[in-house]
């Protein structure tokens, strides 16, 4: 019996020893100097850049898509850029500068402005004119394989990159 509540006693102490011996917070980092402070943060913010750190393939393909503009926001992610526009435009690139989305403002039912639907194919533009006239796009995303187009009627929209219907759905 002696022997039991003495096992019982050691392994409670053990259990509180390595509880305790966890506790020295002084090792874990709470400054920039985090391991991910370079392109993510733990919480998985982006870290916010210069426009003029971005690589120059975004810098050139906003110029033409999108002039007149300037870059208010920049950030950098794991494994994307994203780029907020003066005119509330948000666009997404891969690390490598490709295009990748563009969406507008937060605000329900917002047009896109006319300058990130050149993003799309003109085929897709002529599509969504004759088939959803006075109907604004609010988000249109690129993927390795097709163009999905949001718009503010709900209607989801998915394209090949040739420009071909594939899907139409509700979001």
């Amino acid at each position: 019996m002696k022997t039991f509540r003495f096992c019982g006693l050691a392994i409670l102490t053990l259990i509180v020893l390595s509880f305790t011996s966890c506790e020295d917070s002084s090792i874990i980092p709470d400054d920039s100097s985090a391991v991910f402070s370079g392109i993510e943060n733990a919480s998985g913010d982006g870290v916010k850049v210069s426009s003029s750190s971005l690589p120059a393939v975004i810098t050139q393909y906003i110029n033409t898509n999108y002039p007149g503009k300037t870059i208010t926001k920049a950030e950098k992610y794991l494994t994307k850029f994203e780029v907020t526009l003066s005119d509330l435009t948000k666009l997404e690139f891969s690390l490598s500068g490709a295009f990748i989305e563009v969406s507008g403002s937060n605000k329900k039912d917002t047009k896109v402005s006319d300058d990130t639907m050149a993003a799309l194919p003109q085929v897709i533009l002529d599509y969504i004119a004759k088939n959803y006239p006075g109907i604004n796009i609010v988000k249109a995303e690129k993927s390795a394989n097709k163009y999905e187009v949001k718009l503010s009627n709900r209607i989801r929209l998915d394209f090949d990159l040739n420009g071909k219907l594939l899907r139409v759905r509700t979001w």
